[in-house]
């Protein structure tokens, strides 16, 4: 009877394991493969300050920032006027004194009092697995 009873176990258990990989497989032909979506990086909008001077002649403005900003050379700045709407582009230039920022303009009429604001992409990190170095050196550790 326990010889029975083991075999019909071992065959319900083969056509348990048998059609669970027939309904796995089964419309995978006629199906098409969706593309993964990609996950963007998110951006978002800050201020850097009001323009001080505008000197449109010489195509550089002065930015009175409201907060100390790290803002790297060549970084593009977007001008806001006071409806709303963008006047000008900016690109920050290496000179710096203080709070104040110079800018080049690229392109629009900036006016004085007007907004410059940045646009920043939050950087995403890969975590580093248990065991690896976060430095810049490639090399194994083995942990003991």
């Amino acid at each position: 009877m326990q010889a029975v009873s083991r075999i019909l176990l071992l065959s319900l258990g083969g056509f348990f394991l048998i059609g669970v990989s027939g309904c796995k497989t089964s419309g995978d032909k006629d199906s098409v493969d969706e593309p993964v979506p990609v996950k963007e990086t998110p951006s978002m909008k800050i201020p850097v300050g009001a323009l001080h001077v505008v000197r449109e002649d010489e195509n550089f403005v002065l930015i009175r920032s409201t907060r100390f900003l790290q803002i790297e050379p060549g970084t593009d700045l977007t001008v806001i006027g006071s409806g709303g709407v963008e006047t000008a582009r900016l690109r920050v230039s290496p000179a710096r004194k203080g709070q104040f920022v110079t800018a080049d303009i690229l392109s629009g009429m900036p006016k004085v009092g007007d907004q410059a604001i940045m646009d920043y992409v939050a950087e995403t990190r890969a975590t580093s697995p248990v065991g690896e170095s976060s430095g810049g050196d490639h090399e194994i550790q083995v942990l003991e």
